[in-house]
C-alpha cells in the first residue's frame, strides 16, 4: 500500500508505495482510509520541534471504513462499509519518552492516516451521520473536534449566550471555530494576515475581519473590547493583542474575560499578573476534545449548520500540500484522498 512516513532527519515525508498492509490485533480494526486532513502539527513535527526519534506513518486526522476485525471486536460497533471518523487523543493515550500524550497517537508516534490502510482500536471509531462528506468526516477527527471543544467547552460559548468574541486565525480550525461561535449566538470579530481568509470570515458571518495593523489601531484607540478571545495562531503578538482586547477601557470591562489558546508555537507569552488579575482575565489552554465534541461537530455538519471549507488533493501529493501549508498558502483545510478511494 501507499504510505507517507516521518523519519528522523527528514523535513519531508518518506514515501513508500509498497508498504505492508497492517493486521489488526485484539480489539483493533483495519480501516480503509477514505480521507485525511493536513494539519499544522505535521509541519511542526517535520520541522524537528518534537525532537522525535521514532519512525511512523503520519496523518492524525482521518476517516474511513472497516474492512477487517481483530479478535474481540464488536461487529455492530465497527460495521464493514460504514464510514467512521477516527478520534486519536483518548483517555487511554499515555505519553512516552518524556513526551506529552498528544505526541503518542495515530499519526504522531504511531502509524496514522497518510496511507491506504491503518489499524486503530475499536473504541476510537465514531459513526458518521448521513449527509456528511468524507472531507468533513476527516475534519471532524481533529480540526472540528478541537475547534468545537475550544469554543463550546473551554470558552463557554453555548446556546443562550451572547458574547463578543475575537478569533485569531481563520484557517483549518479557525473557520470552524467562527461558525460554532456564531451558531451559539456570539458576535464574532476575526483577525488574519491573509486577505482571502478575512474575506472568508465575513462570508461565514463575522461582524468584521481585521489585519494585524488595523487591529492594533483599534486596540490602541480603545475602540474594540470583547468578552472572549480564541487564538488559533498563538504567537506572542496575538497573545498581547488578546489581552488588550479583554482589558476594556474603563467603561466596558468584560465580565470574567477569557483568553483561550488553541494554536501551538514555540514563542513565549509574557504578561504581568496585574494585566490579568485587574480585569479578571482567565488564560486557558485548549487541546483537542472529548468524544462528545466529535459527535457534536459531526451533527452540526449533518444539519448544515456548519460547513467545512476544504479543497482536495491526491494522497500522493502530501509533501506538496505540506509545503503549501508551511508557506501559509492554504485557506480552510486541504484533505487528501487515497488513490484506492478515488
Amino acid at each position: 500500500m501507499f504510505s507517507a512516513s516521518y523519519e528522523e532527519g527528514h523535513t519531508a515525508l518518506v514515501i513508500d508505495k509498497a508498504h505492508s498492509v497492517p493486521t489488526p490485533k485484539k480489539g483493533e480494526v483495519l480501516i480503509k482510509v477514505s480521507a485525511s486532513g493536513v494539519c499544522h502539527t505535521d509541519v511542526a513535527v517535520l520541522s524537528g520541534a518534537a525532537l522525535d526519534t521514532r519512525t511512523y506513518i503520519m496523518g492524525h486526522e482521518f476517516c474511513g471504513v472497516p474492512v477487517a476485525h481483530g479478535e474481540g471486536v464488536d461487529p455492530n460497533k465497527a460495521k464493514f462499509g460504514k464510514l467512521y471518523t477516527i478520534t486519536t487523543i483518548t483517555p487511554c493515550v499515555h505519553g512516552i519518552m518524556g513526551l506529552p500524550a498528544a505526541l503518542n497517537i495515530e499519526g504522531v508516534g504511531h502509524d496514522g492516516g497518510y496511507a491506504d490502510y491503518v489499524v486503530v482500536p475499536q473504541d476510537q471509531l465514531v459513526p458518521v451521520p448521513e449527509g456528511v462528506s468524507i472531507e468533513e468526516a476527516s475534519m471532524a477527527s481533529d480540526a472540528a473536534t478541537t475547534a468545537y471543544h475550544a469554543v463550546h467547552d473551554v470558552a463557554g460559548i453555548k446556546e443562550g449566550t451572547n458574547f463578543k468574541v475575537l478569533i485569531f486565525g481563520i484557517g483549518g480550525l479557525g473557520h470552524l471555530g467562527l461558525q460554532y461561535a456564531k451558531h451559539y449566538g456570539a458576535t464574532v470579530y476575526a483577525v488574519d494576515i491573509k486577505p482571502e481568509a478575512r474575506k472568508l470570515a465575513l462570508e461565514l458571518g463575522a461582524e468584521a475581519a481585521y489585519d494585524l495593523a488595523t487591529l492594533n489601531k483599534l486596540l490602541t484607540a480603545n475602540k474594540l473590547t470583547v468578552d472572549i478571545t480564541i487564538d488559533f495562531v498563538a504567537t506572542s503578538q496575538t497573545f498581547g493583542f488578546a489581552l488588550s482586547a479583554l482589558q476594556g477601557n474603563g467603561v466596558n470591562i468584560p465580565t470574567q474575560g477569557k483568553a483561550v489558546i488553541v494554536g501551538v508555537s514555540e514563542e513565549s507569552m509574557n504578561f504581568a499578573p496585574l494585566q490579568i488579575i485587574g480585569p479578571g482575565i482567565s488564560v486557558l489552554a485548549s487541546l483537542y476534545g472529548p468524544r462528545s465534541s466529535t459527535e457534536a461537530a459531526l451533527d452540526l455538519f449533518a444539519q448544515g449548520a456548519v460547513r467545512g471549507i476544504f479543497n482536495t488533493e491526491p494522497l500522493a501529493k502530501v509533501n506538496e500540500v505540506i509545503d503549501r501549508l508551511r508557506s501559509y498558502e492554504i485557506t480552510g483545510r486541504t484533505v487528501l484522498i487515497p488513490e484506492n478511494h478515488q
